[in-house]
């Protein structure tokens, strides 16, 4: 057992919570058995198949996770992440999520390990390395266009499952409308769907011409068809960076979720968002089912409230917001609150009408809002 000092627990914990979880607890050395090995995991979702990885030999972190401390008490929950940290010894593998700062939060226990903060930033290093080779390039429309022009051909990767298909760009003015190529894309398509079409947004990456982009997709043929033979009825459409719908000028919130999702950067996005369309976020992480979405507009609030609708995303069959015609003002505000009704579709279970009401908090009138309460 060993004292804690007050100056460097303040350097390593990012938040007021987190140091009192610290002291109030009897720190212990977070020691890791011989043989060890350390694996950094980026993937955009807990239940994400696809991922990039790293495992980093015994010797080049053994020492500091040797001294690391360890919080007897639970650290704040931390609800988004998309960066983890295995630690294998043998067949046993403890897995933990990667703070901003580096503090690793271990699931299931919630306690807190600090390492020293050059390695915390040398892991954090690392993680950043990772998410440059798993996420897409954050492209405009107007860039995306140029390196998918018509009639061209290329790769779509699905950030969950990790399955890829081929299609061809046929048409599109504010987006992309593309079709699967042949029958055997089409099969791969509906599969990463679950096997029916659906109109919910997805997190992809379009492989053309050097990196890869960060886009949307719905899996839902309509439309015009092109290439007979291939088993599509119709096209559907892949959304970039400020891309806008056939019906509107203006991006569709769902799909731009899911391309700064697919850019590695859901949270900052969020985060940037006014009260009234990160409420519209929530409703969205809903409709879509994504749990990602929903850790990071929910990373504010109380544990038990991310519980309670994460436990709805495996039931909602379809959410429909009603529209919200009266404009706010956030700009000089400290507090908010906002409501909206939706009509909520639960497997098993009639239609019911919801209305959500919202508390938003931050510290100054330039800081990021962040949602701190949910009736509804």
């Amino acid at each position: 057992m060993g004292r804690i000092h007050v100056g460097w627990l303040a350097a390593i914990a990012g938040v007021a919570v987190a140091l009192a979880g610290l002291l109030a607890g009897s720190p212990d050395a977070a020691a890791a058995p011989d043989g060890s090995t350390f694996t950094i995991v980026v993937k955009a979702s807990p239940h994400a198949v696809y991922e990039t990885r790293e495992t980093i030999p015994d010797g080049d972190w053994r020492g500091a996770w040797d001294i690391a401390l360890a919080s007897a008490a639970a650290a704040p929950p931390l609800v988004y992440t998309d960066t983890y940290v295995e630690v294998k010894h043998g067949q046993a593998v403890s897995l933990y999520r990667m703070r901003e700062d580096g503090v690793l939060i271990e699931e299931g226990s919630g306690r807190a390990i600090s390492l020293p903060a050059s390695t915390r930033w040398q892991w954090r290093g690392a993680a950043n390395r990772l998410h440059e080779r798993h996420y897409g390039e954050l492209l405009g429309w107007d860039i995306a266009r140029e390196r998918v022009p018509l009639k061209s051909s290329f790769t779509v990767v699905d950030l969950e499952t990790g399955l890829s298909f081929r299609v061809q760009r046929r048409a599109g003015r504010h987006h992309a409308d593309v079709q699967p190529l042949t029958r055997q894309d089409t099969a791969v398509m509906k599969r990463i769907y679950g096997g029916a079409w659906s109109w919910k947004r997805r997190a992809i990456l379009v492989m053309a011409e050097g990196r890869p982009i960060a886009a949307s997709m719905h899996g839902m043929p309509h439309g015009g068809d092109g290439i007979p033979g291939n088993g599509f009825s119709g096209h559907f459409c892949i959304h970039f960076l400020g891309s806008a719908t056939h019906r509107s000028s203006h991006a569709d919130l769902a799909h731009q979720l899911m391309v700064y999702k697919a850019a590695g950067r859901l949270n900052e996005f969020v985060r940037s968002l006014p009260p009234d369309k990160q409420a519209e976020a929530f409703l969205e992480s809903l409709r879509q089912q994504d749990e990602a979405l929903l850790g990071a507009v929910l990373r504010g609030a109380a544990p038990e409230t991310f519980a309670k609708f994460r436990g709805w995303l495996d039931k909602v069959e379809a959410v429909r917001p009603a529209p919200t015609k009266s404009k706010t003002s956030f700009d000089d505000a400290v507090y908010a609150e906002w409501k909206a009704k939706a009509t909520v579709y639960l497997r098993n279970a009639k239609p019911k009408s919801e209305t959500f009401r919202f508390v938003f908090v931050r510290e100054t009138a330039g800081s990021p809002w962040v949602m701190a309460e949910i009736d509804g």
